[in-house]
Order: C-alpha cells, then sequence, then structure tokens
C-alpha cells in the first residue's frame, strides 16, 4: 500500500511538472525493485568469476536465475511476486517502442515499426492476451494464420516478425514473463513465392537510357534547370533517391572527383516528427525538417546518415563531371551548403524526381519506371560492363554482395543480348 501511495505523488508531480516522465518511470522501477527484494526469501549474491548476479528460483529451488546486474535479476524475479497477469502485448508496446528509441539511430526504423503495427498488430486478438496467458501453441497459430491472411513471403514475414519477437525480449527482460516463449515459434505454412521480375520492368535498355538522356538534355538547354540533369547523374551514379535530393556542392571533392555521401532525404509523418524523442536530434542538426512544409501531414526531413548508417564514398566518371562543372560554371555563387541539384537553398523533392522521369518517359513513348530504376540500371550497366560485384557493392553502398545481387539484371537491348550469343558460339 505504501508503494502505491508514493507511485500517486509521483504521477502528481509529474502531472505538475515537476520531474520529467523518464524519472518517473526510473523510480517507480526502482521501488518495483525494492518491494520484490522484500518478497524475496532466497539470497540473492554475485559471482566474482562469472561476473554475473545469482538466485534461485522461487519456483524450484534446484534452479538459478541469472543476470548480468542486480537490478536486471530483480526485474527477472518480478512476474513471480508481483500482480502482473493482466499485462499483454498491446500494453507495452508504446513502452517497447520508446526503449527502441533510445538503441537505435535511426527515425525510420520507429516509423516503420509503428507503420508495421497499425497494419498487422493494433487491437488484434493475440496481442491483447495476457503475457502470462500465452503458451507456444497460441504464437504458432496466430503467426501461421497471419501469413496466410495476408499472403506474406518470407522476406515480409522476417521484416514484420522484429517487433513481436523483440517485444517478447523486452517483456522478459522487464519483468512481464519469467520465460519468452517466441523462439519456439514454427512456421508450417507456405510463404508466397517471389520470382525475380523480369529486366523489362527493372531496367531502362540501352536504347532507353541514350533517349531519356537525350531528353532531358534538351530540356535543360530549353530551361537551364538543373533538376534536369539530376536524372542523368543518376544513371551515372545510382544514389538512392533521397541522396541525390541531398547532394551539396560541400559533398563534391571536384579535385579528387569523389562525392561523399553523408545525408539523404526522406519523407516522414509530421505527427511522429513532433514526439519529444526527436528534439535532441533536431537541435544537433541531426535531423534538420526542410523549410516550407507547415500544416503537412508528411514533411521532407534531411537525416545526417544514409539507410547503412555509414559514409561512403564513391567516384565521379568522367560524363558526371562534365555535369558537375556545367552547373557550378553556371552557379559561380554557390555555397558549399546549397543543394546541387537545386535552386540555392531551395531543394529537388523526391516527387520531383519521378515527376522528370515521367515526364522524359512520355516523351520518347517508353514505359515509365521509377527512380529507383535508376539505381538498378546504373547497377546492372557495371555489371555487363565487367565491373568486378565487390566494387558494385561499394558503390551502391550494401553491405552485403547478396543484396546487389537483386539489383542486377540484363540492361542490353535484345539485339544486343543475341550478338553476344552469337559471337559466343561463333566458334
Amino acid at each position: 500500500m505504501q508503494t502505491e501511495v508514493k507511485k500517486s505523488r509521483l504521477e502528481n508531480l509529474f502531472i505538475d511538472g515537476t520531474i520529467d516522465e523518464e524519472t518517473v518511470a526510473d523510480i517507480e522501477k526502482m521501488l518495483t525493485r525494492k518491494k520484490v527484494e522484500k518478497l524475496h526469501k532466497y539470497t540473492i549474491f554475485y559471482n566474482e568469476k562469472r561476473d554475473a548476479w545469482y538466485t534461485a528460483n522461487p519456483q524450484n529451488y534446484d534452479k538459478r536465475i541469472q543476470r548480468k546486474t542486480r537490478g536486471e535479476l530483480l526485474d527477472a524475479l518480478k512476474p513471480y511476486y508481483i500482480e502482473s497477469t493482466s499485462v499483454c502485448l498491446q500494453d507495452i508496446f508504446e513502452e517497447w517502442l520508446a526503449y527502441k528509441r533510445t538503441i537505435t539511430d535511426s527515425p525510420n526504423t520507429i516509423c516503420a515499426h509503428r507503420k508495421h503495427w497499425r497494419r498487422f498488430f493494433d487491437g488484434t486478438d493475440f496481442f491483447q492476451i495476457p503475457l502470462q496467458e500465452i503458451k507456444v501453441s497460441d504464437i504458432n497459430s496466430w503467426a501461421n494464420q497471419l501469413i496466410k491472411k495476408y499472403n506474406l513471403s518470407s522476406h515480409a514475414w522476417q521484416t514484420i516478425k522484429t517487433i513481436p519477437k523483440q517485444m517478447f525480449e523486452y517483456a522478459k527482460d522487464h519483468g512481464y514473463i519469467a520465460r519468452n516463449p517466441f523462439p519456439e515459434l514454427k512456421v508450417t505454412v507456405k510463404f508466397r513465392q517471389v520470382s525475380k521480375p523480369t529486366s523489362e520492368t527493372q531496367v531502362y535498355n540501352t536504347n532507353e537510357y541514350h533517349n531519356i538522356i537525350e531528353d532531358l538534355w534538351k530540356s535543360y538547354d530549353k530551361k537551364h534547370e538543373p533538376r534536369f540533369l539530376s536524372i542523368v547523374c543518376n544513371f551515372l551514379m545510382g544514389l538512392r533517391a533521397g541522396e541525390l535530393c541531398a547532394l551539396r556542392w560541400r559533398d563534391l571533392d571536384m579535385k579528387k572527383w569523389e562525392i561523399s555521401i553523408v545525408q539523404e532525404m526522406v519523407h516522414m509523418n509530421a505527427t511522429e516528427l513532433s514526439n519529444p524523442y526527436y528534439d535532441v536530434y533536431k537541435a544537433s542538426g541531426q535531423i534538420v525538417i526542410l523549410p516550407g512544409q507547415e500544416g503537412r501531414k508528411g514533411v521532407y526531413v534531411l537525416l545526417d546518415h544514409t539507410k547503412t548508417h555509414t559514409e561512403r564514398v564513391i567516384p565521379v566518371v568522367h560524363k558526371a563531371q562534365e555535369i558537375f562543372q556545367l552547373l557550378r560554371a553556371n552557379a559561380p555563387d554557390a555555397r558549399p551548403d546549397d543543394f546541387i541539384f537545386g535552386y540555392g537553398s531551395k531543394y529537388l523533392n523526391l516527387r520531383s524526381i519521378n515527376s522528370m522521369l515521367e515526364y522524359a518517359c512520355k516523351h520518347i513513348s517508353t514505359d515509365v519506371k521509377r527512380s529507383h530504376k535508376l539505381r538498378k540500371t546504373y547497377a546492372s550497366r557495371l555489371n555487363a560492363a565487367g565491373l568486378p560485384l565487390d566494387q558494385i557493392r561499394a558503390c551502391l553502398g550494401h553491405s552485403n554482395t547478396a543484396t546487389t545481387l537483386g539489383y542486377i539484371y540484363n540492361p542490353l537491348t535484345p539485339e544486343e543480348s543475341l550478338s553476344i550469343m552469337e559471337k559466343a558460339f561463333a566458334s
């Protein structure tokens, strides 16, 4: 009862603004640990050799419970002494997501988790079963039904499975359950089979490549707007669309002819971005909300890391060098922070890239392939020219070559492919 009174006082302090939410949570955790320690009748001891804390399992004295710290050990004892049978995954989602924010540098990860939560998990029956009542059979039934309902591929399942998997781990680490049953999950239904798309839908062939570039140059010569040459450059650099939009003059070394990819533009939910969690990143400049977007539900922001959270440097080929020299000559007063394909401090956004690509494709009567296909065309042309796969991987910024292989298709026309085949069997 005394603990409950203390908690009530803490809640009042939080409401009054005397202390923040994080401090309240820390104090409540401390009070809970004290209560558990008082109720636990077995010795809690530290094993210096193993650098871990131990105690007897309250339900089986012959077994031991081990944790790295004393606090974590008390958290593990919580389900044995404190009533928490009604807590379900639905109840702890926001708590888990707040914890997840502390261990990732990627706002995109948090946005993706919330998106997947809303689509697949929020309010569903399984996520409202009390955690301590969930059996392995419940998990198996739920997972297999979900895969069938949404006709998920193996890749899609592995992506969304991250949420319940990590939530169960969190629940165990924080004392909501004494044992994590999730690792025993068995998927027995068949995943949707995903066949690799055809080259015709994934890359621009040689003729399309040259015709699009020619049309974009005509548009540039007519309007003198750098945005048209952004598409031409990306055929030669293979950047992610967000990386292309975020390029500034400071990123380009015109002596070594290298370009450093250190930022990317992403589209984020304005409500999510207003969460206090992001304030530190905004203050430090790691997240920059681009101007002119007041009142919008979705806003463009610059992140000071790329998708793989590492900076990469790519060589600038001669044709791209000529474009950069032209743009620089036409903007002699450009500052280092100005966007290369914008207008001074103004920026090219993700939608504009696809709009220009659609515009050019209609001009030359070619089927439209979205901006990501430029990246695949880049990889495929390098591969067809004989560049080693690992160098293509490095240019694309992939962490492994398996991902890069998914970007490689045949960029040749049917006539070019046939000519190579004829030469292969000529003798």
